[in-house]
C-alpha cells in the first residue's frame, strides 16, 4: 500500500468511528443523558388536558443523593399561537431536597395546541445544572 492508500483509510477510520459515536450520545433516552450531569438525575415534564378543558402541568426534578444540596422547578404552560409558543401561567417551587414535583393546574381555551415547560435546577451547595424539558403537545 502506497502512503496516499494508507492515509486515505486512516482519514476514512477517523471519519466513521466520529458518525457512529455522535449518534450514540444524540439517541441516549433523557434519564441517560442525566446519568452524565454532576447534580442531578432526570428531570421530566408532563400534560393532561381533561374533556372540560382543565389542563393539568407537572414538573419534576431528581437529584443524586450526598449531592444534590436544593432542587427547583419552574413550570410554565404554554399556548402555541400565531407560529410561536406563548407563556399562559406558570409556577416554581425550590426545596432543599434531593427532588422536587411541581403539579398545577389550568383552565385553558379550545383550538390550541398546549405543552408544559419545566426549566429544573440541581444544586451542590451554590454551584447548579440546569436543565429544560418539555411535555407532548396537546390539542384542545
Amino acid at each position: 500500500m502506497n502512503m496516499k492508500r494508507k492515509l486515505t483509510a486512516v482519514c476514512m477510520t477517523v471519519v466513521l468511528l466520529v458518525i457512529t459515536a455522535v449518534p450514540a450520545y444524540a439517541a441516549l433516552p433523557d434519564d441517560e443523558i442525566g446519568l452524565m450531569a454532576e447534580y442531578y438525575m432526570s428531570a421530566r415534564a408532563s400534560l393532561s388536558i381533561s374533556s372540560s378543558g382543565i389542563a393539568e402541568a407537572t414538573g419534576r426534578i431528581t437529584g443524586k443523593a450526598g449531592t444534590t444540596t436544593k432542587t427547583t422547578v419552574h413550570l410554565y404552560l404554554q399556548r402555541y399561537e400565531d407560529g410561536e409558543w406563548v407563556d399562559v401561567d406558570d409556577w416554581i417551587l425550590s426545596q432543599n431536597t434531593v427532588s422536587t414535583t411541581l403539579t398545577e393546574t389550568k383552565s385553558v381555551d379550545r383550538g390550541y395546541k398546549y405543552r408544559a415547560k419545566a426549566s429544573c435546577y440541581a444544586y451542590s451547595g451554590s454551584d447548579y445544572e440546569r436543565v429544560i424539558k418539555y411535555s407532548s403537545e396537546m390539542t384542545y
